[in-house]
């Protein structure tokens, strides 16, 4: 039987521009149904993290070429991917390096702004996402609670957190840059994400008061700017804000351009030709980039930020490098105690068991806790973790010191386990 592998195929924003991005990007109402896909290729472990900034698959199997095969064969499919942009743009990375990877990202030190602390978030999203849809087991349940690990001891040990910086810090620091002084500046924001929160929270440090907010959702607007500052509006009110703002900062989850050259050739009119700035962070884009051909229209996207970003990066480099030593650290670590868990695939077939068995319990028991906080949750996951671990350590300790072959056809009975089964090992889910 083959080795188990866990492996990733991706792109993000140091191998592909913001076009190539935005056409792979994923949202999180489509990503349920691509991760069924991918599971019912016979692919029974993965995890897909799609931010503005990367598409990433997580997978774990027993052979790599055939499960990275029928991942490219799904995305092609999917999205209409030309055979070249696996080779132009996308990376493939197996065992070592494609935890290394994930240690990388889930730290910051892969991001566009070098140490942001919102991808360690996103990360945690795309996990419970997928353990939701039941596309994890036994491998990728490890791996990514190693790596929420490995971030959590880089964010201690290191300052590669502090002060701080983000896509929205950066995009108020770039108005700042293109105003001189944001002060009497009239400011519409496009959307109320995360993303557009943050922003608004360091353009209320800057002091700004014309700051406006739309969304297609009015009420999501209307609570944003109640809990942070700014005059909420109607999305049908956007063409008429934008003959009076200085600068449009936009991040929607639309899937299509919100702002179309035809609307602004209009807004322009209304203007008298008068300069209007557009910060768009989103992906994919809402400004058309078309507009930015349009006289007295000065339009920037997520990659014009990372110019920004560079100058802050030769402050962080240090704290980088402290922290690549941890990542090489637990990599290590990780790979020693992936090998000794493949040494034998009755190990891994018990320890998958188990953990199914675990967690299906753990969802009965947390849906019958309603209102139960964070906490609890995370110690109940540890305390069934731990009875898990202590049920079957006789079991692999048999396996791993009993060379008896009665002993090893006995457990394989016990546990239903067919040495000739290539299906994919591990099920069952951690969801917290």
């Amino acid at each position: 039987m083959k080795k188990q592998a866990i492996g990733i195929l991706g792109l993000n924003h140091n191998t592909a521009p913001v076009e190539i991005r935005e056409k792979l990007y994923i949202n999180e109402e489509a990503l349920p149904s691509l991760l069924r896909k991918i599971r019912q290729q016979g692919i029974s472990e993965s995890v897909i993290i799609s931010t503005c900034n990367r598409t990433e698959i997580y997978y774990s199997g027993r052979d790599r070429e055939k499960t990275l095969q029928k991942i490219r064969r799904i995305l092609s499919e999917t999205f209409a991917t030309p055979d070249e942009w696996f080779t132009d743009y996308m990376y493939s990375f197996s065992d070592d390096e494609a935890f290394r990877h994930l240690f990388l990202v889930a730290s910051g030190l892969d991001s566009m702004v070098i140490g942001e602390p919102e991808i360690l978030g996103q990360v945690k999203d795309a996990y419970r996402l997928a353990t939701s849809a039941n596309t994890t087991g036994f491998f990728l349940n490890k791996t990514f609670h190693k790596t929420f690990s490995v971030a959590k001891r880089i964010r201690t040990e290191t300052k590669i957190g502090y002060n701080p910086l983000s896509i929205a810090s950066m995009a108020v620091e770039l108005a700042k840059k293109i105003f001189g002084s944001l002060d009497r500046k009239k400011i519409l924001v496009v959307g109320a994400g995360e993303v557009c929160e943050t922003a608004l929270k360091y353009f209320r440090k800057e002091g700004i008061s014309d700051v406006y907010i739309t969304n297609r959702t009015y009420q999501k607007a209307r609570e944003l700017a109640g809990e942070i500052i700014g005059d909420a509006r109607a999305f049908q009110e956007l063409p008429g804000l934008l003959t009076t703002v200085d600068m449009v900062l936009t991040s929607t989850g639309s899937d299509r351009p919100i702002i179309s050259p035809d609307l602004v050739h209009g807004t322009m009119k209304k203007r008298k030709n008068r300069p209007i700035f557009f910060i768009d962070i989103a992906v994919p884009r809402d400004v058309d980039p078309a507009v930015n051909d349009i006289e007295n229209i000065y339009l920037y996207d997520i990659d014009d930020l990372r110019e920004l970003s560079q100058k802050h990066l030769a402050d962080r480099v240090r704290e980088s490098e402290k922290a690549r030593d941890i990542i090489d650290e637990e990599v290590a670590k990780f790979s020693d105690w992936l090998k000794r868990v493949d040494v034998n695939p009755l190990i891994s077939h018990i320890m998958g068991l188990a953990e199914e068995i675990r967690t299906n319990e753990l969802k009965r028991a947390v849906s019958r806790l309603k209102g139960a906080d964070e906490e609890t949750l995370r110690n109940i996951d540890a305390m069934t973790r731990s009875i898990m671990n202590k049920l079957v350590h006789p079991y692999l300790a048999l396996i791993k010191e009993n060379g008896d072959p009665a002993v090893f056809e006995t457990l394989k009975k016990l546990f239903q386990f067919e040495e000739d089964d290539e299906k994919e090992m591990g099920g069952g889910n951690e969801g917290l």
